[in-house]
């Protein structure tokens, strides 16, 4: 996929790399992604998300597209659905996603008009709202209000019923921008005096809450535009991080000063803020009372252009970078396939030492084991090709869930050697049962699953196949063929379970049992009464 790559210049570059995925995270195909002064920035070096890697990284933070991948952890997000949100890795063809962080996107909107809006309605609304306690009634200053984020404020204030709205541009060029909006009041502060506009305008008063994104020396005049137990929120810093500040006017006052950002929150602190959205700023959007503010939308080997118009604060709202061109094809449609293997009925773990497995689990608890040393599967397959690996096998259950260890013991290529080789030990897959096998086996295959490895243990009715699913290793899927003598074992080991006093905690078992071998199955049955 194409993805604009930070962290090597003072630009980014266009490059070509592998589309990204992770577990519980949705993928979304991306269709425009808003640019922020915050990506500038980063650019530079003076800013870093609190989830961005060290070094070179793909750039973007606000993303409009489609639901490709669907995440378990967002049932209402499925395949196919439009979203809007933030994120890391925005300006790329393919952006993952915590599904916490987006929403969908109301229905007429389009997706570069969705991408003007997430960063700017959660900052908006969380200084508003979340951090100045606005309620209905009380008047609002939007300092920088022709910034794509102030515009945003402007509609979004007026939304939840301010009584007054007065807004800011230090071009008169810009101010019907403020009216459009929806600003009863505008100031030109390259013109004209704020506090005293501001006391014009309120008879005296000031208004109640302030929204600075501009910072700098123009800072100085808030207090004094800002009335009796007013609140100041500094959420940009476009004309400097320094000023000097009356502070007498300050404690006279009785205001509030507050710092907001989102650089530094966690993950979890800014899912609180994508939620605070729903009952009112989403459904203002819904309705038409904030709708987007579009300067213009840029391919992404314009992305430098797009930049530099930014940097020069020639835009009046925001700037969107389209990747609609790379998603050409049908709108992804849900594909359920967790769904379609049935009930978890084995969680398999691949260990170092199955001896000193065993007695852990039996010191929880759990028990009897039933092991069988250097079983070699027949017909055994890793990634297409015959592997002679052999290995140490232990089950138990746990209620209605069956336990097993599994010990590699030849150098042999296995899913399980992979496993350990990357250092890992414990949970490796997870195994779904059937008595229709084959079916399962060619439904898993036609739903675009491909297999890591398969083989069989006591011959052809005990067929098993490991799906190259996992995200990480350690979240394989196992389907297993419960006929022959299987499904007869796996249900005495499981009443063995329910009825375990303790004793004769780990047995040794023939493996001739898996085969369906009468005499051994005769000889399990009576030994467990």
């Amino acid at each position: 996929m194409r993805a604009l790559i930070g962290g090597v210049g003072p630009n980014w570059q266009l490059r070509d790399i592998d589309a990204p995925s992770q577990l519980g995270a949705i993928r979304i195909q991306v269709m425009a992604a808003g640019l922020n002064r915050a990506d500038l920035y980063a650019l530079d070096g003076t800013y870093t998300a609190n989830s961005q890697q060290a070094g070179e990284y793909t750039a973007g933070m606000e993303v409009a597209g489609v639901v490709e991948i669907s995440s378990p952890l967002a049932p209402h997000l499925p395949a196919g659905t439009r979203v809007m949100g933030i994120t890391i890795g925005a300006f790329a063809d393919y952006a993952l996603c915590d599904p916490r962080l987006v929403v969908p996107i109301p229905e007429k909107l389009s997706f570069e008009a969705a991408a003007t809006l997430p960063v700017g309605l959660i900052t908006e609304h969380d200084a508003l709202v979340s951090q100045a306690g606005f309620t209905e009634g009380k008047s609002v200053l939007i300092v920088g209000g022709t910034s794509a984020i102030g515009l945003i404020g402007i509609q979004l204030a007026k939304a939840l019923g301010a009584s007054t709205v007065i807004a800011t541009t230090t071009s008169e060029n810009k101010r019907s921008a403020l009216t459009a909006a929806g600003a009863d009041v505008t100031v030109d502060t390259s013109a004209e005096h704020l506090s005293a506009a501001v006391s014009a305008a309120t008879n005296g008063d000031g208004v109640d809450i302030t929204l600075d994104h501009v910072g700098g020396e123009l800072f100085a005049d808030l207090p004094a535009a800002t009335a009796v137990g007013g609140t100041i929120v500094s959420i940009g810093r476009l004309a400097g991080a320094a000023t000097s500040l009356d502070l007498d006017t300050i404690a006279f006052r009785r205001q509030r000063l507050l710092g907001t950002t989102f650089s530094i929150r966690t993950r979890s602190e800014l899912a609180d803020v994508v939620a605070a959205l729903t009952p009112r700023a989403l459904p203002a959007v819904a309705a038409g009372k904030v709708t987007p503010r579009l300067d213009g939308v840029y391919s992404p080997d314009q992305a430098d252009q797009a930049a530099q118009r930014l940097r020069e604060n020639a835009a009046v709202g925001k700037i969107v970078l389209s990747f609609a061109d790379a998603h050409t094809g049908p709108v992804p449609a849900p594909t359920p396939k967790a769904n379609m293997f049935g009930t978890i009925r084995q969680l398999g773990y691949v260990v170092r030492d199955i001896e000193a497995s065993m007695r852990g689990f039996v010191d929880c608890g759990i028990g009897p084991w039933f092991y069988l040393e250097g079983i070699q599967p027949g017909n055994f397959t890793y990634r297409g090709r015959p592997s002679a690996m052999a290995m140490n096998v232990a089950v138990a259950n746990s209620g209605t869930i069956q336990i097993e260890l599994i010990q590699p013991v030849d150098d042999e290529p296995s899913m399980y050697k992979d496993f350990l080789d990357a250092g890992n030990e414990g949970l490796q897959h997870v195994a779904y049962w059937s008595e229709n096998y084959q079916d399962l086996y060619d439904r898993a295959l036609a739903a675009g699953f491909t297999v890591g490895q398969e083989g069989e243990i006591g011959g052809p009715t005990g067929r098993f196949a490991y799906l190259e699913t996992e995200h990480h290793p350690g979240t394989v899927i196992e389907i297993s063929d419960l006929g022959g003598s299987k499904k007869f074992v796996f249900d005495l080991i499981e009443l063995a379970a329910a009825n375990w006093d303790g004793t004769n905690p780990i047995q040794v078992i023939d493996p001739a049992l898996l085969s369906g071998d009468p005499a051994a199955m005769e000889e399990m049955k009576a030994a467990l009464g």
